[in-house]
């Protein structure tokens, strides 16, 4: 408990400083914020914290028990629950299971929600996860069957069944590249210039992802791109370059923060700049500006919590020498070290 006492003063990243892993800093962080942050049943919380103290308990031994106290719903369950685990004697094992066999007891069983979620690309590829009625997936799969290459491997002719159901000639989907791509004047030149030496060029979207210059090059010429071509201009220190006087960003101005930053720039977030919200660097309500230079993209958690105004521990996006960088409360400045993220506008001049 001591020791998630002083996590509480620091970000994750200031412990990760000290040589601890840092998805494991961040869990610390998440079990102390949830101990020590004031909550709606304050004397079991007290109560809770000096039995987790008198028994020594290990930071492992409280992130199990705040991992099974997090899926409580009803107000208050979460402390009551957290108060049992602690007190209970047993291993870690049989505790564990006690908490998930507690957790079933007080929510009831949950059927998932129907929905799809998206992994982050590595290496060309990414993972697709549909929860969806057993019915319709079932029909799907009988579908897919029926139509795979049954001399190759069963996942792969699935695979390959399912891109020729959605890309086949009656297919309602139709492929449109709706997002930014950043791409420096010396690179375009010699994607357009030596179409041949395309192959070799990687360009970076801001759906997360990256194509090579010869299939950006056959996008254009497949009308796949649109019918427009904006061209955004960057200042090397200063980022991207155009005035307006608005609150909420304008179209170009997200275009433009789309293309300095095509995964959200806060370290170790995927999230593409797609599915970002613009960001104020200097908060609005301390009078920062709707400009280009103060803009960039956040998804809506880090947005969310992001310390506009310089006295919370989790840091705040800020611009450094023209680049955006998350500046931690000791004032270390961290950035995005994600493939596509590091291919933005700021990173091509």
């Amino acid at each position: 408990m001591a020791f998630l006492r002083e996590v509480t003063t620091r970000s994750p990243y200031d412990v990760a400083s000290h040589g601890i892993v840092l998805s494991a800093a961040k869990n610390y962080s998440k079990v102390a914020d949830a101990f020590f942050k004031p909550s709606v049943s304050p004397t079991l919380q007290l109560r809770t914290i000096a039995l987790a103290e008198q028994k020594g308990l290990s930071v492992d031994h409280l992130l199990m028990v705040d991992k099974h106290a997090q899926k409580l719903s009803q107000r208050g369950a979460d402390w009551k629950l957290r108060n049992e685990l602690i007190a209970m004697d047993g291993t870690f094992e049989e505790i564990n299971a006690h908490g998930a066999k507690r957790v079933k007891e007080i929510e009831g069983e949950k059927p998932k929600e129907p929905g799809m979620r998206l992994s982050r690309p590595e290496n060309g590829t990414q993972t697709l996860t549909l929860t969806t009625e057993e019915r319709k997936l079932a029909d799907l799969l009988k579908d897919l069957d029926a139509n795979r290459d049954e001399s190759k491997p069963r996942q792969q002719g699935l695979h390959d069944a399912f891109w020729d159901l959605i890309e086949g000639r009656d297919s309602i989907v139709t492929k449109q590249y709706r997002g930014v791509i950043s791409l420096g004047l010396p690179e375009s030149a010699e994607i357009f210039d030596d179409p041949t030496n395309a192959d070799e060029k990687l360009v970076a979207v801001s759906d997360g992802t990256l194509m090579t210059g010869a299939e950006f090059v056959n996008a254009n010429m497949e009308g796949l791109l649109g019918d427009k071509l904006y061209v955004g201009l960057f200042h090397p220190t200063k980022g991207p370059v155009n005035l307006y006087e608005a609150r909420f960003a304008s179209d170009k101005q997200r275009t433009l923060a789309m293309a300095e930053n095509l995964v959200f720039p806060w370290p170790d977030c995927n999230v593409p700049a797609d599915r970002c919200q613009a960001h104020h660097l200097e908060a609005h309500k301390n009078g920062g500006q709707t400009t280009p230079e103060n803009l960039t993209m956040l998804c809506k958690y880090h947005n969310g919590i992001n310390d506009d105004d310089g006295t919370g521990k989790r840091g705040k996006m800020t611009r450094h020498r023209g680049k955006i960088r998350l500046q931690q409360p000791g004032g270390k400045l961290i950035g995005n070290t994600h493939q596509v993220g590091q291919m933005g506008a700021m990173n091509l001049i």
